[in-house]
């Protein structure tokens, strides 16, 4: 994650959407030159999964916190409001995870303390989390700032059906290499910048190095490798996954829309319909879904997504 602060009163905050994964915007698996899956808006699939299926997000932190960037809120202690008193305990509060413990960059400024005050009056930043990999830097207000641009190694499971299937995947066998292709999405799609700054400054971004794919290899012996080649010979060894569509159509200003969807597939197993913003900006998380679906409207307006049919055939 890389930003430039503003040199003085930047209160701002970085941090990645739910689930590191929402930086990968298309995830491709080919056998050869042959595509098998071709999941496009890869990162907004794995973004909803995270928060309709995933682990609690919410109040508590486990495994998938550090390793796939999974995180909403969390009781910890605050940073203190650092100006050489008595002032200088921090206090218990909720505190967003990934801002403030996984993979962020917080600025953020308490009110002033009273004088009769013992704690800060709200939560102050913690700078870059982990440590930043740059140099030392001095930031007006922000004492507890070492080092910015903070860097995370992550580890992820791949949303690719082949690769949740039930079934080992026979390497040793392949006539042709199984290649994966990942494309990155912009900052815009994947991160979240919440600017508190009146100054000019460069939005934030991110770079990804020393990436790894790391397969449990088994090995068996001759019996099974006859018994694999016979099995070939007699008609193949199949291997069946489920994998992802989608699709994006634009809402208009219309109250109700017909949206003909091109799909052949053997079978569907669920099929999930969702608002979003178009296009993605940084300011924001892109990456939520819109409830209230009149953006551009003031005053409280009654226009939320209240239905959806879907027709296949005549039915």
């Amino acid at each position: 994650m890389l930003y430039t602060p503003g040199t003085t009163s930047d209160y701002s905050s970085v941090r990645f959407q739910n689930n590191i994964q929402s930086i990968f915007s298309r995830v491709r698996l080919l056998y050869g030159s042959t595509p098998i899956e071709d999941i496009i808006g890869y990162n907004v699939i794995v973004r909803a999964l995270t928060e309709w299926t995933g682990t609690c997000q919410t109040g508590t932190m486990d495994q998938t916190s550090i390793n796939e960037g999974i995180g909403g809120y969390v009781l910890g202690v605050s940073s203190p409001l650092i100006n050489n008193t008595t002032e200088n305990v921090g206090e218990t509060s909720m505190i967003h995870t990934r801002k403030g413990l996984i993979h962020g960059i917080d600025l953020c400024d308490p009110p002033v303390a009273t004088a009769g005050d013992l704690f800060t009056a709200g939560i102050d930043g913690t700078g870059s989390v982990p440590n930043g990999s740059g140099a030392v830097v001095t930031l007006a207000n922000h004492n507890l700032i070492f080092k910015l641009n903070p860097v995370r190694r992550y580890q992820v499971q791949l949303a690719l059906g082949l690769f949740n299937q039930e079934k080992l995947i026979p390497t040793k066998f392949m006539a042709s290499q199984l290649a994966i292709e990942i494309t990155l999405a912009t900052a815009a799609e994947c991160m979240i910048y919440d600017q508190v700054y009146s100054g000019t400054v460069s939005n934030p971004s991110y770079s990804v190095s020393n990436v790894n794919l790391i397969p449990e290899i088994l090995e068996f012996d001759a019996s099974y490798d006859e018994t694999f080649i016979r099995g070939l010979m007699e008609g193949g060894v199949p291997l069946k996954f489920a994998t992802w569509n989608n699709y994006r159509f634009s809402a208009g200003n219309t109250s109700a829309v017909n949206l003909q969807i091109q799909e052949r597939s053997r079978s569907v197993k669920a099929i999930f319909c969702m608002q979003r913003r178009d296009p993605a900006t940084i300011t924001t998380d892109s990456g939520a879904m819109f409830f209230n679906s009149n953006i551009t409207g003031t005053g409280n307006i009654p226009s939320s997504f209240n239905e959806y049919q879907f027709r296949i055939g005549g039915r």
